[in-house]
């Protein structure tokens, strides 16, 4: 797809970088630090109040999975199955190498019901349901694949052309699939209504305001779909962007570092009103409470651990389950107010 040697080393360049960010979880914030730890008045207060809300959240740990999972990288519960499905990168997370796999997981105790569920996959990550719950949606590397959840196959592959880091996976109440990639700043898109033996994924936006995009969510609330950002690649730190999904214009959500997070910006689920968003931190291994109107935000969970990853929910439970690439586990919470 990249026919010229000067784009393949920029694409090069890009997937090892990615490659440090998305497995070791590991980066260096020299720049993140002088943002985070500057004069700003107002940066100050709003760290203070973040430390004041922190004392007054309650929640607690539920379960963690044995450490079985190979760099688990995404979680999805699919209610109609009871189950949760889970990517597992298994090596670089940009070398196609049929090392991936997807597991099944028990939602109620963190037990692993299958391993191996689904196979013969490169490097999967961002997991999303079908709306009719019968289909599985898998980013890996440069391509989508559909997963028949019934019997575990690979029903097709969507190609993403010109992509270089496919990421997170989310579907609209029509069905339309949106893909991050992280490495070229673009939305793809895939309209499930017209799909046929050609069909491959769509440039639905590019643009270097979506700073490095990396976990998805559709607001329905707002009819807006919310990314939160990896940030530049040579000084990774980013915040949320919110996209009309009308006109595709794309504003920030609060003021990043003040009002909404700022870092390694990696999953993000929201509540069942949509008034919150939950969202991981990868190197920093902390989840973010944000108001959704970005007016504010608080650490609600710190995992003293590196490579939190993109987490999943039950709605109507309040838990979210964490995938940590690292630690090779999922971790569920059940949060309280």
């Amino acid at each position: 797809m990249i026919a010229n040697n000067r784009r393949l080393s920029q694409k090069s360049l890009v997937l090892s970088s990615l490659l440090t960010v998305a497995i070791s979880g590991t980066v260096l914030f020299s720049g993140l630090g002088i943002s985070l730890n500057n004069n700003n008045n107002n940066q100050a207060q709003a760290q203070e109040q973040q430390k004041e809300q922190l004392g007054q959240t309650k929640l607690n740990k539920l379960w963690e999975t044995p450490t079985d999972l190979k760099n688990p990288e995404s979680v999805a519960y699919a209610p109609k199955q009871n189950v949760l499905f889970v990517s597992n990168v298994n090596g670089k997370p940009d070398q196609k190498d049929q090392n991936g796999f997807i597991s099944k997981v028990s939602p109620s105790n963190g037990s692993i019901i299958e391993l191996n569920w689904a196979t013969g996959l490169d490097a999967p990550k961002g997991i999303a349901i079908s709306n009719d719950g019968s289909k599985l949606y898998v980013s890996d590397i440069t391509n989508l694949v559909e997963i028949d959840i019934a019997s575990g196959k690979v029903i097709k592959r969507f190609n993403a052309p010109g992509s270089a880091f496919l990421n997170d996976v989310v579907l609209d109440n029509q069905g339309n699939i949106y893909v991050s990639d992280t490495g070229t700043n673009t939305i793809y898109k895939l309209d499930t209504n017209i799909v046929n033996s050609t069909s491959s994924l769509q440039v639905w936006l590019q643009s270097s305001q979506l700073n490095g995009p990396n976990g998805l969510l559709v607001d329905n609330n707002k009819n807006k779909l919310i990314v939160v950002s990896l940030g530049p690649l040579s000084k990774p730190g980013g915040g949320i962007e919110a996209i009309d999904l009308k006109n595709k214009a794309i504003s920030s959500l609060g003021k990043a570092g003040t009002t909404s997070p700022f870092g390694g910006l990696d999953g993000i689920v929201s509540d069942t009103k949509e008034t919150h968003y939950y969202v991981t931190d990868n190197p920093a291994g902390k989840v973010y409470d944000v108001n959704a109107n970005g007016t504010g935000y608080i650490t609600t969970i710190d995992l003293h651990t590196q490579g939190a990853a993109d987490l999943g929910s039950i709605p109507g439970q309040r838990t979210i389950i964490i995938p940590l690439m690292q630690d090779n586990k999922l971790v569920a919470y059940k949060l309280v107010q």
